[in-house]
């Protein structure tokens, strides 16, 4: 992925902040105001939805900037760091919510469930779709797997919407029938999201953890990239190719000879139709380095007195 798509990537997650921010005041103001766990919870699960894009937006410029060139190990642990204080706020919210629940199943609390109440939920598991479907492509498109990961816990959240609308649709049955079976569905039903919330902050500590910081390709798994800069014309040998695998992306650095009558211009730009190449066959591969020398025509590829003229040119 180049930088437009480092771009690209980081406004799409802006935007997903952007609409989960207000789904969780609209949630937040109507929940509050009809004293129902269940759409507080929703509110509470689209905070922890703005936590998880705000840590993949951290990780997502920091991992720009480590594959510009900067020194992984040195960079690694502001990641780790970053991505855990948000983690920490996703387990919070989760805790803090289930003790609202249960304090109200203590109380017994009971709302009145509203048409409106409804609205919003269906308002909010609608955006929700939409959001996931349009990640969800974007991230096919781009090869970011920070797009498809994010989208599926957005799937997480609808699931969870579906939880909250079967609580208001109790409280909303027993409303209409008369009866007290159903009230506390409601709260029940903010505790399950609660703990729907507390599970993704422990799965999200074990990724962190777990997740390997940098892994350098055999030359088994790179000789397809040689294979592809080979064939392009004026690339006469590549001298030298190491990749290595950061996450989702992957950085090569190579050393490549083109025939020794070619200007620096010229070199330039074959090291140019290279790396574009390559980046746009494989759209993990999100920074290519090439070194340019010239083609030594002595031992052990050709005879010293080989002419310049049989060596391919980016000028043919």
């Amino acid at each position: 992925m180049n930088d437009e798509g480092f771009r690209k990537t980081e406004y799409a997650l802006w935007s997903a902040i952007l609409v989960l921010t207000v789904l969780a005041c609209l949630l937040g103001i109507v929940g509050f105001g009809a004293h129902s766990n269940s759409l507080i919870a929703a509110a509470a699960q689209s905070v922890a939805g703005i936590c998880v894009v705000a840590a993949a937006i951290t990780r997502v410029r920091t991992m720009r900037v480590q594959l510009a060139g900067a020194s992984f190990r040195g960079l690694e642990p502001q990641i780790s760091v970053g991505s855990l204080l948000f983690i920490v706020l996703i387990l919070l919210i989760g805790a803090e919510l289930g003790v609202i629940a249960v304090k109200s199943l203590i109380n017994q609390v009971e709302y009145v469930a509203t048409t409106m109440t409804f609205a919003v939920l269906v308002i909010s598991l609608i955006a929700k779709e939409g959001m996931f479907r349009y990640l969800s492509k974007l991230g096919k498109q781009l090869g970011t797997e920070e797009f498809i990961a994010n989208a599926r816990r957005r799937r997480s959240d609808i699931y969870s919407s579906f939880v909250v609308i079967v609580g208001i649709l109790s409280t909303m049955l027993a409303q209409a029938i008369g009866s007290n079976s159903f009230t506390y569905v409601d709260t029940f039903a903010g505790l399950i999201v609660a703990l729907f919330i507390c599970k993704m902050g422990f799965s999200l500590i074990s990724k962190t953890i777990s997740a390997p910081t940098e892994k350098v390709l055999h030359q088994e798994e790179a000789a397809d990239y040689v294979k592809a800069v080979q064939k392009i014309h004026g690339v006469i040998t590549v001298d030298d190719l190491n990749a290595r695998e950061h996450r989702h992306y992957v950085v090569i650095e190579m050393t490549i000879s083109v025939n020794p009558r070619l200007s620096v211009w010229e070199g330039h730009e074959v090291s140019k139709k290279i790396k574009q190449q390559l980046m746009k066959q494989y759209h993990h591969v999100s920074h290519v380095y090439i070194h340019v020398n010239p083609y030594d025509a002595g031992y052990p590829y050709k005879q010293a007195d080989v002419e310049a003229s049989e060596l391919p040119s980016v000028l043919h």
